[in-house]
């Protein structure tokens, strides 16, 4: 689906993707710092276009494009698989620095809540990607399933988006603070 506005942060701004975007989200995927953590990449451009049109029609398929503050693009984030009142988030990366990574997901979260009006997170994560593993480990969550998600062997997670937001309390004060020392 496509989401008409664009979802505003200190730091980072995310819009719907758009065919425009396909050349820059197809060569941040087939990037090698995360194409161990990404799911299949598309083969081509074109087969990149392909997929921004077929999931800009899928109803409750979100796909954003992270913007930093000049307008630059950094990044990719998404929310897809909606059952209900669930969805998966992920589609996730990024070339900004951490606390413009930390806000997307931060923003995401709000979009999921207050537009979506989803109540659970539902999260894959491979099994090598260590880095995510112990996030969700420090954030305080434990895997639910263990899947297999593109032939690689995964864990799924699920979580109240509401107690997720409380616990990104610390990381949202954090980034308003960065913020403040910019004014």
């Amino acid at each position: 689906m496509v989401y008409d506005g664009v979802i505003r942060g200190h730091f980072v701004s995310l819009r719907s993707i758009t065919l425009d975007d396909a050349e820059f989200s197809f060569e941040l995927r087939r990037d090698p710092r995360f194409v161990s953590i990404m799911g299949q990449a598309a083969a081509t451009l074109e087969d990149q276009k392909r997929f921004i049109e077929w999931q800009m029609n899928q109803p409750g398929d979100y796909y954003f494009v992270v913007l930093n503050r000049a307008g630059g693009r950094i990044g990719l984030i998404g929310a897809y698989n909606t059952d209900g009142d669930s969805c998966e988030t992920g589609r996730e990366i990024n070339v900004g620095g951490p606390h413009e990574s930390m806000e997307a997901e931060l923003l995401l979260c709000d979009f999921c809540i207050d537009v979506m009006r989803m109540k659970t997170k539902v999260g894959v994560i491979y099994k090598h990607n260590k880095k995510q593993i112990a996030l969700q480990k420090r954030l305080g969550l434990e895997p639910v399933a263990e899947i297999v998600r593109s032939g690689i062997a995964a864990y799924e997670y699920r979580v109240d988006f509401l107690m997720l937001r409380e616990k990104y309390g610390r990381a949202r004060k954090m980034i308003e603070k960065l913020a403040e020392k910019e004014l």
